[in-house]
């Protein structure tokens, strides 16, 4: 049956209508890094893949680890996989780094083709706040960049790796270089970098590959032109990058201060001021988002590993490949806190005005990450303990247990050594919570940014609080 021109224009509204539902740019995200992780995990059990055997889980956990880039890992990674498996870490690496929808829209142009406009919502979800910025710009900007420092790390671990054979010093290079500006903490060494620490070519390369992997993309962009060469002036910058760019600073002066006064007896004793103070920066830059660390963390006193919980929560800037809730997000609670201490209604700093949606935003962000840390918590408390682990033969059970998962929702990777140990039980949860804390923040934007509505407002009563 023929249907009239008008009947065949509503159909194709409605189909359009339906394909345009049926894009929600969170869920490719969400798609994408899910058909990442497995596809990883496939790759990671194949027996070539394997030096070692290596349990399905353990590869599952891997593959997560990677593509969350967390570094957290059940297994020894120098020990447990041949080349071609670390090869696959080294991709899954990269692509959790920058992002499933870089590599896509990167393939898309490619090919030839223009990235859909849902595609490129959700690549600029994870760059920037602005809603008009192109997908090819960001592109332009994030690849050459990304590659450009990673290759120039790389150069320079080449030139500490001097008692390898070539094609692993090579490879271990590479490696190294991807993992620190990703902020994923896998090493090839089976102490971390604890026998580079009084390397200081190692740990300044190391601190400046992830300070610029945790920077966030759209703060770096801007502070590249900061100053106008032409007209020998500085330019204006965003109230995002000040604030990016002031908190950071101010929490890794504070994180190196805390770590001087707190480590000087313990695992600071027998270091001259000089090296007492590297390896300080150190915990301050990769330690902190990164997970890379020079130390044992295991021998850290107990207010430093509180303190690391504190930093690790907090973590990079938005737009970047570090976790956490944020720094922005953290200054965000803290200045509305402080506004309205002064009896503000608004939430102001430098002379502007941070939007409500903004600063809701930033209190979902907080209020989730709380719930999820502390409902993980508690069911490894339950699960972990009972289960003749021997937390209990070492320092205290909850703090290694609170460590560990809030090292996993902020994506770090730094760990008292309790990840090896967990149960099947265990590993599953720090799995979704590693999944949670990469793509939390997606999901709150996803629901902020939808519109509210048939609200129904009801009458106001007063409770007592405080």
């Amino acid at each position: 049956m023929l249907r009239s021109r008008y009947e065949a224009f509503d159909f194709v509204e409605k189909k359009a209508e339906v394909k345009k539902k049926s894009g929600n740019p969170i869920l490719m995200i969400v798609s994408g890094y899910l058909a990442l992780v497995s596809l990883g995990a496939l790759l990671l059990s194949l027996p070539f893949a394997q030096r070692e055997p290596v349990g399905v889980l353990d590869a599952f956990f891997t593959a997560m680890s990677a593509v969350c880039v967390t570094g957290l890992s059940t297994i020894d990674i120098s020990a447990s996989f041949t080349t071609f498996g670390n090869w696959v870490l080294v991709v899954l690496m990269q692509a959790g780094g920058l992002g499933i929808m870089t590599i896509s829209t990167v393939i898309i142009l490619l090919a030839g083709m223009h990235p859909g406009f849902n595609h490129q919502s959700a690549l600029l979800a994870n760059y920037t706040q602005e809603g008009n910025v192109d997908a090819g710009r960001i592109l332009k900007a994030v690849l050459p960049f990304t590659f450009g420092l990673e290759a120039i790390g790389a150069v320079v671990y080449f030139t500490q790796f001097s008692d390898m054979e070539l094609y692993d010093r090579l490879f271990c290079s590479l490696f190294q270089a991807v993992s620190s500006f990703c902020n994923v903490g896998f090493t090839l060494f089976p102490d971390s970098l604890v026998r580079f620490q009084l390397n200081p070519l190692m740990n300044i390369t190391t601190c400046v590959l992830a300070l610029a992997g945790g920077f966030g993309f759209l703060a770096i962009t801007e502070m590249r032109y900061v100053f106008d060469f032409k007209k020998r002036a500085i330019r204006k910058v965003s109230l995002h990058t000040h604030i990016a760019t002031g908190f950071t600073l101010i929490i890794v002066l504070v994180s190196i201060t805390f770590f001087m006064f707190s480590e000087w007896s313990n695992t600071f004793a027998g270091l001259n001021f000089g090296e007492k103070l590297e390896s300080s920066a150190f915990m301050a830059f990769p330690s902190r988002t990164a997970g890379l660390n020079n130390i044992d963390t295991s021998a850290l006193s107990v207010g430093s590993l509180f303190f690391f919980v504190i930093i690790m929560l907090i973590g990079a800037n938005p737009g970047s490949c570090g976790g956490g809730i944020k720094t922005t997000t953290t200054a965000v609670i803290f200045l509305l806190g402080f506004n309205r201490l002064l009896g503000r209604n608004k939430t102001q700093i430098l002379g502007r005005t941070i939007p409500e949606t903004t600063v809701d935003k930033a209190v979902r962000i907080f209020v989730v990450a709380i719930v999820v840390i502390a409902l993980a918590t508690m069911v490894l408390l339950i699960t972990e303990i009972p289960a003749g682990t021997g937390f209990n033969e070492n320092g205290s059970p909850f703090l290694k247990i609170l460590f560990e998962v809030i090292s996993a929702y902020s994506t770090c990777g730094l760990s008292m050594g309790l990840t090896g140990e967990l149960s099947t039980v265990g590993q599953i949860v720090i799995c979704c919570v590693m999944f949670i804390g990469r793509m939390g923040p997606l999901f709150l934007i996803s629901a902020v940014a939808g519109r509210v509505q048939n609200t129904t407002w009801y009458a106001e009563e007063d409770i007592m609080v405080g």
